[in-house]
C-alpha cells in the first residue's frame, strides 16, 4: 500500500496532531483516581476522532505508532519504546471494529464499544509487554477481572464522549479546498 496515494496531506497532518494529542494527554493531564484504566476516557477520544473524520482504514495504526513512538520517546512510559506495541494493538483494534461497523462512529453504541476494546486490547499488550520484560505484573494478575473491566467502562466512556464529539464535528462545513488553487486571470 502506497501511504502517499491512500492518505492525503491534510489527513495525515490531522492524524499527527490527534496522536500528538494523545501524548500531550499523557503527559500532562493528571488525574487523582487511584483506579487503574481511568486515563482511558481521554486517550480514547483523539483515537476515535481521527478514525471518524479520515474514515480510512489504517488510521488508528498510524496514531497508535506515532503515539507510541512519541510516548516510548520522550520518556513518559514506564516501558520506554515498548510502549509502541500498546498503542498500536488499540489502533489496529479501533481500525477493525470501525471497519465492522462500517464507519458509523457518530453512533453512541458504535462509539461505546470501539473505545471499550480498543482500550481493553491496550490493556492486554500492556500485561503482555510487562511480562515479557520481566517487571512486576504482580498487580496486574492479582486485579486482571477488576482492571479489565475498569479499562472497558472508561474505554466505552470515552468513546461515548468522542462519538458525541465527532456528530458536532460532522455537522460543521469546511471550506472547498479548491479555492485555495490558484486560478488564472479572466481574461
Amino acid at each position: 500500500m502506497n501511504w502517499r496515494k491512500y492518505f492525503s496531506v491534510y489527513e495525515l497532518s490531522f492524524l499527527s496532531l490527534m496522536a500528538t494529542l494523545v501524548c500531550v494527554i499523557t503527559i500532562f493531564l493528571k488525574t487523582p483516581i487511584k483506579v487503574p484504566g481511568h486515563m482511558a476516557i481521554f486517550f480514547v477520544i483523539p483515537f476515535i476522532i481521527g478514525i471518524g473524520v479520515t474514515r480510512k482504514f489504517g488510521s488508528g495504526l498510524f496514531m497508535g505508532v506515532l503515539a507510541g513512538l512519541l510516548i516510548g520517546l520522550i520518556g513518559t512510559g514506564d516501558k520506554g519504546i515498548l510502549n509502541v506495541f500498546e498503542y498500536m494493538a488499540m489502533g489496529i483494534t479501533m481500525d477493525f471494529l470501525a471497519l465492522v461497523f462500517k464507519g458509523h462512529l457518530g453512533n453512541v453504541l458504535v462509539g461505546c464499544i470501539i473505545g471499550a476494546f480498543g482500550s481493553f486490547a491496550k490493556l492486554l499488550v500492556n500485561y503482555y509487554v510487562i511480562s515479557a520484560t520481566g517487571l512486576s505484573a504482580n498487580i496486574l494478575i492479582i486485579g486482571i477481572g477488576v482492571t479489565g473491566t475498569a479499562f472497558l467502562v472508561f474505554g466505552g466512556i470515552g468513546g461515548v464522549i468522542s462519538s458525541a464529539v465527532l456528530n458536532r464535528i460532522q455537522h460543521i462545513h469546511f471550506l472547498n479546498q479548491n479555492l485555495y488553487k490558484t486560478q488564472k486571470p479572466k481574461t
